[in-house]
């Protein structure tokens, strides 16, 4: 082995191994709030003090509240406020302390740095090992009864165009199939090869959704719907990835959007990551009893906001060639032919999306991952709408592939 190969690895590991002990008491720290809140607001006064200066340097831990957000697998949110009023400096802002992987982290920590810059999100006021400030906006986290409003649905639709416009320094291969492979080897590595479907939320009349899979199977899936995707690889662009309601904020004052939570972003189709967004409004999951979720399935076979969405993505895009004719951008100035184009690349993604997340359901099934739903349930439900949808995607890559 090379000898700074060798140095480099093991650096790696150790500087691996102590962010991640940082990031674990930092967390144990913030998981006393209740008990002991005096050692917590020490800390968000030293991070107030470091990072934003001006009053913050001045207050006392009787003039700092601290209160815990959302506590989930993959980030903890804390919203911090100070006694004090301001035109410069804030006297409010949030911890986002991370509970995910390395990669997800600094993927994450980029995108919202870029986000931020361009004026598309949070501003950024400083990051440290395990976590980062942000600014506070007050605004209203989307759930699936706003989602399916057709005038919040034109929002996100015109949205989405600045997002995939983004430059991103990671590589720009489409993720998606890679990440469907990565669930299915952690699946792989429990020993178990075999998933039963159990009756879930999601209903179809199909002799073609089976009782059970192998991850063979799965795999021999995943491999024959990749091939189907290259006629697509040129709308390849920067997506979020996970832009479900709980990602989506409308700011209390403007009404503008904002996407947050930028963990599993990368490149793909864009109409993976629309076909994302327009699947996710089937899934409500404020259900407080098992299996923790209720399906609507009219937003899977025929989709009331489909159209609205899609026009105020290619409109979005018209006007961002306008305000920058230099750029270049996927139009053909027949805005019809667009819309319908989109419009059938986001039916045909539909069981692609849905395969990536009954992977990972099963994943955390078979890890003893613990959530509020019901990870068989939720795996069987994946799996039920790819198997029913997978024809239809046959049929629109053979509509669409000579074109």
């Amino acid at each position: 082995m090379n000898v700074l190969t060798g140095v480099s690895k093991t650096f790696s590991v150790k500087t691996s191994r102590l962010l991640f002990a940082m990031n674990q008491d930092l967390i144990n720290l913030f998981s006393k709030l209740a008990e002991d809140p005096s050692l917590v607001r020490k800390k968000v006064l030293e991070y107030g003090s470091d990072y934003l200066g001006g009053e913050w340097k001045t207050l006392s831990e009787t003039d700092v509240e601290v209160v815990q957000m959302t506590g989930g697998q993959s980030n903890l949110l804390y919203l911090v406020t100070g006694n004090f009023s301001s035109e410069t400096i804030p006297s409010c802002f949030l911890i986002r302390l991370h509970c995910q992987q390395e990669n997800q982290v600094f993927t994450d920590t980029v995108v919202f740095s870029i986000m931020s810059e361009r004026g598309l999100g949070p501003k950024l006021y400083g990051f440290f090992p395990g976590g980062r400030l942000e600014q506070f906006l007050p605004s209203e986290t989307l759930d699936n009864d706003t989602v399916s409003d057709p005038e919040v649905a034109s929002k996100i639709g015109a949205n989405l165009p600045k997002l995939h416009a983004i430059e991103v320094p990671i590589p720009k291969k489409p993720k998606a199939i890679h990440m469907i492979r990565e669930f299915l080897e952690e699946c792989r590595a429990t020993g178990k090869t075999v998933f039963e479907l159990v009756p879930g939320s999601v209903k179809f009349e199909d002799s073609n959704i089976p009782k059970e899979v192998t991850l063979d199977q799965l795999e021999k899936e995943v491999a024959d719907f990749e091939k189907m995707c290259s006629i697509f690889d040129k709308t390849v662009v920067f997506t979020h990835n996970d832009l479900w309601s709980a990602n989506i904020l409308q700011l209390n004052e403007t009404k503008e959007i904002v996407f947050i939570d930028f963990e599993y972003s990368s490149y793909n189709w864009r109409s993976f990551d629309l076909s994302m967004h327009l699947s996710e409004c089937a899934f409500d999951y404020r259900v407080p009893f098992p299996p923790g979720v209720h399906v609507n399935q009219i937003f899977f076979e025929n989709h009331p906001n489909i159209q609205v969405f899609c026009e105020s993505y290619i409109d979005s895009l018209y006007k961002m060639k306008k305000e920058n004719p230099e750029q270049k951008y996927p139009l053909t100035e027949n805005r019809e032919k667009e819309v319908n184009r989109l419009m059938q690349e986001c039916k045909f993604f539909l069981p692609l999306v849905n395969m990536l997340w009954a992977t990972w359901s099963i994943k955390n099934l078979w890890t003893g991952k613990e959530d509020d739903v019901d990870f068989t349930v939720a795996a069987s439900n994946r799996l039920s709408v790819f198997f029913h949808f997978k024809s239809q995607s046959e049929n629109i890559y053979n509509e669409l592939k000579n074109l």
